[in-house]
């Protein structure tokens, strides 16, 4: 599967992002008493929504989802609208990493770069901060998830900072698109599953 480049402008207007958490739950029948089981995995499905645009614009967008080929390919999602911050520094994993947590290194040192709620991409596996970056004076920081890492994550591995993205496919093949009579391709949206 190649990675399709994602239309550079206009972008999207909006990304709905909903986290889904793999479990077993039993519910019991009689007392409506509950137990759940966390299977450890967890993946993300994106609503996007597209703001109507010019012929000019809109030809990215057509070549985008020719590209894709439907669910074939996969892409990276943009998911902020501004930068989540104004660095220019580039943390990596240090060492080898699973779970929960990943020390990082390459941070600006005694800062606290993002806060539990920011995203980071690790690797290509979008992440959602548990708790407030830290750094140390020799710009290490140790990241926390709510969710945990999808295998063993390389030393080195590049973490996404400044502009976080979802990996995704198109789950149900491209949208329509439409061009009305004031020359102007409507707006639409389309749906996106995390791919890994």
């Amino acid at each position: 599967m190649a990675i399709v480049p994602y239309p550079a402008l206009p972008q999207h207007q909006v990304v709905e992002l909903q986290p889904i958490a793999g479990a077993f739950i039993n519910t019991s029948v009689l007392s409506h008493a509950r137990q759940a089981n966390d299977l450890g995995y967890s993946w993300w499905v994106a609503s996007v929504t597209v703001a109507a645009m010019e012929i000019a614009s809109a030809r990215a967008w057509r070549l985008f989802f020719g590209r894709l080929r439907g669910p074939v390919h996969k892409f990276r999602v943009p998911v902020v609208s501004a930068p989540q911050h104004s660095g220019s520094f580039t943390a990596r994993a240090q060492g080898t990493g699973s779970g929960y947590s990943l020390v990082t290194d390459g941070w600006p040192a005694s800062t606290t770069p993002l806060l539990g709620g920011d995203y980071v991409t690790v690797g290509d596996q979008l992440m959602v901060l548990d708790a407030d970056v830290n750094v140390d004076a020799a710009g290490v920081a140790n990241l926390q998830f709510h969710s945990p890492l999808r295998g063993t994550v390389a030393d080195n591995t590049v973490i996404t900072t400044k502009w976080p993205f979802l990996m995704a496919y198109l789950p149900e093949g491209s949208p329509a698109l439409a061009l009305n009579t004031a020359q102007l391709q409507e707006g639409f949206g389309y749906s996106a599953i995390e791919a890994y």
